[in-house]
């Protein structure tokens, strides 16, 4: 294809994804900003004033943050927006929409670094650019975007160096290996995916020596990056673990109890049979096009995250990677059916963030199946009529999507609920009364009380690294920060309150009692979330 027509193609792809990634309505989609979001801002504030993390811990591998240790690299790569930007919603949320720039490129460059087309690529890249799962988590501050980008360009530079052997390349892909290992938690899975590719490939080409530096420098980093995973012993990765869910353990006795062949029932048969329907559940209709993610903060039913049009042509790709017999079909493959083993891997089920680099390859192979379909139809009246008609149906379809989760999605209640609305609101009720407030009592009702209140009011990070004391992890591997400052994360009676104190509690802690103290609402989009009541006698 003509040179100026692929990059202002492809330049008009990149508007695309960015405008679908910021723009807003008169009620944004998502309707808040949650806890972890405010967990890498404020992060990413604390690492530019002190150069250490919310605990004092100086330059960091994992946030403690919850006690999740999540992986720094979204919080080290937000500091430049926070630092132009201050510390705000969406400087935050910064790093994903300047992602949204780069990441249909990335998927051009894998693409036609695959089937060594120009077409296939802006196909693919388009597809990746309208894909309304990909820009529900890239709408906000969440690493799994990030992390898919960085999988993609590992992918293009395992690729480009695999073919040319080049030093340059075999930089580059390092590189991308490393920052995706500290991306997200999804990391490991990929690098050791994409070193086994390589290893296969050399094997059938008969050039393991020729790979043999490479291959030690995979597992060099790979070595570094779990001698991190020894310092931090992170407890809420081992809990994720399908075979640490207390559900296979209750499965296993129901079985055993009922009867039947005994020797099937233990852990890792009863395990294994589930991961396997939960792994291939990924490619179903029902995830891919119907209800996304489980979580109602990440999908909601009847919000796919593909159109049916790319669904199907997803399979096209497939049936002609397979007849023309691809040079690099195989290692597409491996790595597309691989994929979910981030989620099915752990008890979370249908888990769009952990498995969000699956919608890439099949961005890809959607691409490369339309063009190898239209190429395959006779050229007259009918054919590109019924291209029209499908080119319409897609249009029909992506937008009853993005009509949805812009304009219905932030205003179901479940949403607003799953999405913890009202920290805003309540943090600047905080900031107006600060100084005239002697204590404020804030329920752990709704996620994580304190981080907001760090983020929101701006917190000196020096001042409360001096305070931060995280609890014990619970069964799902999360702490709590019990107080610091004026502030104590509990609920307490108003009845029991000193002068100038405030409690802000959730509808439930005031149910029985907001008669009697006529409490302040906060209620975003007409949802009774908080209740405050000040003590002023």
């Amino acid at each position: 294809m003509n040179k100026k027509i692929v990059i202002s193609t492809l330049l008009a792809i990149t508007v695309i994804s960015f405008l679908l990634t910021v723009v807003n309505f008169r009620i944004p989609s998502p309707p808040s900003f949650n806890a972890d979001e405010a967990a890498f801002g404020y992060n990413a504030y604390s690492l530019l004033k002190t150069g250490k993390d919310e605990y004092g811990t100086f330059l960091p591998l994992r946030l403690k943050s919850f006690g999740d240790y999540k992986m720094p690299l979204y919080s080290y790569l937000s500091v430049p927006f926070i630092a132009v930007m201050g510390l705000t919603e969406t400087s935050t949320r910064a790093l994903n929409a300047f992602l949204s720039l780069l990441f249909p490129l990335a998927v051009f460059l894998l693409t036609r670094e695959l089937f060594k087309k120009d077409l296939y690529g802006l196909v693919a890249a388009f597809f990746c650019a309208t894909s309304l799962g990909l820009h529900i988590v890239a709408r906000h501050a969440h690493e799994a975007y990030l992390a898919a980008f960085l999988t993609t360009t590992t992918f293009y530079f395992l690729l480009r160096f695999l073919k040319r052997q080049s030093k340059l390349a075999g930089l580059f892909f390092s590189l991308s290996l490393f920052l995706m290992l500290f991306a997200y938690q999804t990391g490991r899975l990929f690098a050791g995916l994409f070193f086994c590719a390589a290893v296969i490939y050399a094997i059938q080409q008969k050039k393991v020596k020729k790979y043999l530096p490479i291959f030690l420098i995979v597992i060099i980093i790979i070595g570094v990056f779990s001698i991190s995973d020894l310092i931090y012993k992170p407890e809420r990765l081992k809990s994720l673990f399908f075979f640490s869910s207390p559900g296979v353990q209750l499965t296993v006795n129901e079985l055993k109890t009922e009867g039947g062949i005994r020797y099937l029932y233990n852990p890792l048969f009863v395990g294994i049979r589930e991961m396997a329907f939960e792994h291939f559940s990924y490619f179903s209709p029902q995830f891919l096009l119907q209800n996304g993610d489980g979580n109602d903060r990440f999908g909601y039913k009847g919000m796919g995250l593909i159109t049916p049009i790319e669904y199907i042509l997803f399979f096209v790709g497939i049936y002609y990677l397979v007849k023309k017999r691809e040079e690099w079909g195989f290692v597409l493959l491996f790595i597309l059916f691989l994929t979910p083993l981030s989620a099915s891997l752990s008890w979370s089920t249908s888990s769009l963030t952990r498995s969000l680099f699956l919608l890439i390859p099949i961005s890809t192979l959607a691409g490369y199946g339309a063009v190898n379909l239209f190429h395959s139809l006779k050229k007259n009246y009918y054919s590109y009529l019924t291209i029209g008609l499908v080119v319409c149906l897609f249009g029909y379809l992506a937008l009853m999507q993005w009509d949805f989760y812009l304009f219905h999605y932030p205003k179901r209640l479940i949403t607003i609920h799953a999405w913890q609305a009202g920290y805003k609101e309540v943090n600047g009720y905080i900031r107006e009364n600060y100084d005239s407030t002697n204590h404020f009592y804030i329920t752990r009702d709704i996620g994580q009380p304190y981080i907001f209140t760090l983020f929101y009011l701006q917190y000196p990070p020096a001042k409360y690294q001096k305070e931060a004391i995280l609890s014990s992890p619970d069964e799902y591997g999360f702490g709590q920060v019990e107080k610091f400052d004026k502030f104590i994360f509990e609920f307490k009676s108003p009845s029991k309150l000193q002068k100038n104190d405030v409690v802000i509690g959730s509808r439930d802690n005031f149910r029985e009692i907001e008669k009697q103290y006529n409490p302040i609402v906060i209620a975003p989009q007409g949802e009774p979330m908080f209740e405050i009541y000040k003590k002023s006698n």
